[in-house]
């Protein structure tokens, strides 16, 4: 698949997702419904979900984003390390930032198996994870592999969120489409390299 179908398949299926987040949040018994099936009980499996979901948050990702664009700077691979390290810094940018626009609140406390004070939607630990995947796996070229890799971390890093009763489905959906969509774009129209 050329860089240009690929971009309009990840801007297209993440429209469709954010959309479908968007809907189910408007559906709020069919969502509210969604978040008791999820969510998990305590126990002692919560710790180490609490730990797995930590490894979507800021700190973590971008980490990892730095990384990797210091590495491509060392191999002399300079627009690719700036396409990466603006693609992930507007998208986290834009997903705070639709935070506080749509103002939305968390489910509530008791059913939280974590501490966390930030609005809702959309989960910025699901978009932040499928975009900083999803950037690194095309800058690689890590092909159908890499964005496999990708779409796993970002579904599971997803699921913990509602697993741990701190995000809606639809907060999980729309940030998984968030992130797709965002990446989808920022490949089309600023790849740093194309083949197609």
């Amino acid at each position: 698949m050329t860089d240009r179908r690929l971009s309009l398949v990840l801007a297209l299926l993440g429209i469709l997702l954010f959309a479908i987040g968007l809907l189910l949040w408007w559906d709020a018994p069919l969502d509210v419904a969604l978040h008791h099936m999820l969510r998990l009980d305590h126990g002692p499996v919560v710790k180490p979900i609490v730990r797995l979901s930590s490894l979507g948050g800021f700190p973590v990702m971008a980490g990892i984003a730095l990384a990797v664009a210091l590495l491509l700077v060392v191999r002399g691979q300079r627009r690719e390390a700036l396409w990466l390290f603006v693609t992930i810094a507007i998208g986290r940018l834009i997903v705070e930032g639709g935070k506080d626009l749509f103002q939305r609140p968390r489910p509530p406390v008791m059913d939280r198996l974590e501490h966390v004070t930030s609005w809702s939607f959309p989960s910025s630990h699901s978009a932040g994870t499928m975009m900083t995947g999803l950037a690194i796996a095309l800058v690689a070229r890590g092909g159908w592999a890499g964005l496999l890799v990708a779409l796993l971390a970002a579904g599971t890093i997803g699921w913990t969120r509602a697993a741990l009763g701190v995000h809606w489905p639809s907060d999980v959906l729309a940030g998984w489409g968030f992130g797709l969509a965002w990446v989808g774009v920022a490949w089309r129209y600023g790849a740093p390299t194309r083949s197609g």
